[in-house]
């Protein structure tokens, strides 16, 4: 018989296994560990169950009547406009907020254009989810993640929601910690064409300036967000993983958290020369200054960082850097914790679970969930 979770840890993993993530494959989070995540954060197949106790003299609640906030033309809530008001840096709404009785039961996800204003990088439109929090009336100043798709012929944003589950990932969490989840937007980092500008500028695009100054003026401009790099976090699968080290150690005054998972040792097209050529006008100086490795050697020491390396166990190609990254991150001072998904390869079933296990493991670094969580 399967235990009713007992502490907040077990409950977000109860609604993680209630919500199906990952297509079968869902995460079960328990109490322990070096920095909240260890081997024992192991994946569990559906058959998992989380149940409650009958309750012979339970009766029924009464379901709030959830009045819809108006929303703007683009489909955001009215109420998220940021306004006049400065916006706070960081906030710990795990103690601060109290969600009102008519917050809906589930986020929204919508598609939007972020314009390219500076960058001018051919750019697809982005995801954008607003958790409950964000849907009422008076919502709080959340947290951002900034998160990546792959890169393969007709690879997007919305391989995040098709193949990540990214809506039913959030929602799960927001469930536990009374409607509270991230902003989460998922911008174009590849083009229309789906190609492998690697989140740097060049002549393959200004796909770096894009992510780093486009993206997040939209965001701050439209959303009520806190704008510390501590409520900031930069993450993604595959080439995506691979652009959240990037970022996540090339500036870290933006994103103070990185969820790499499945990335590569550093941007690449193939081979060395063709990368340096296509990707960095024949400089190789600029190619060996752009490897994770040199950035966070640049940026050392990340005193607040908090980073999370997950790969499928099965993975021969980037399984071994996947280690590699993370003991060099460690060594430059970020708060490390790494997770091999066992039985699975590169793919999107090991990135919907290692996504919602990283996505998981931040609620309480960024102030969404009590810090023994």
């Amino acid at each position: 018989m399967a235990r009713t979770p007992s502490t907040p840890r077990q409950r977000r993993g109860g609604a993680l296994l209630a919500g199906g993530l990952a297509g079968g494959l869902v995460v079960g989070l328990v109490v322990g560990g070096l920095g909240g995540w260890t081997a024992s954060h192991a994946a569990a197949r559906s058959e998992a169950q989380v149940t409650t106790p009958a309750t012979a003299s339970a009766s029924p609640r009464p379901v709030p009547t959830y009045t819809p906030v108006p929303t703007s033309s683009l489909g955001i809530p009215a109420s998220e406009a940021p306004g006049g008001s400065t916006a706070p840096s960081s906030l710990d709404l795990a103690t601060s907020w109290t969600a009102p009785l008519d917050m809906p039961t589930q986020g929204r996800l919508l598609h939007e254009t972020i314009p390219a204003t500076t960058s001018h990088f051919a750019a697809r439109q982005a995801l954008v989810y607003l958790p409950p929090a964000a849907l009422t009336a008076d919502p709080p100043h959340l947290p951002v993640d900034v998160l990546l798709s792959g890169q393969s012929k007709g690879a997007g944003p919305n391989d995040v929601q098709s193949g990540g589950h990214i809506e039913e990932t959030m929602d799960a969490l927001a469930t536990v910690d009374r409607g509270l989840a991230p902003i989460v937007v998922v911008p174009d980092q590849l083009g229309p064409q789906s190609a492998n500008p690697m989140c740097v500028d060049g002549k393959l695009g200004n796909s770096r300036t894009y992510l780093t100054k486009d993206v997040p003026a939209w965001i701050t401009s439209h959303l009520k967000v806190q704008t510390a790099a501590s409520a900031w976090t930069i993450g993604g699968f595959s080439q995506g993983g691979t652009c959240a080290i990037q970022l996540g150690a090339g500036d870290p005054s933006r994103f103070g958290n990185l969820i790499d998972v499945s990335g590569e040792d550093g941007p690449t097209l193939g081979s060395e020369a063709k990368t340096i050529a296509d990707g960095f006008g024949g400089s190789r100086a600029a190619y060996l200054a752009a490897q994770p490795a040199a950035l966070m050697r640049a940026n050392a020491p990340y005193r607040d960082t908090n980073a999370f390396f997950a790969v499928g166990r099965l993975d021969s190609t980037y399984g071994p850097v996947m280690p590699v990254q993370a003991a060099r991150a460690r060594a430059a001072g970020m708060h490390v914790a790494t997770w091999e998904v066992p039985g699975d390869r590169h793919n999107w079933t090991t990135a919907r679970a290692a996504l919602a296990a990283g996505l998981a493991w931040m609620q309480s670094r960024i102030g969404l969930a009590p810090s023994g969580d």
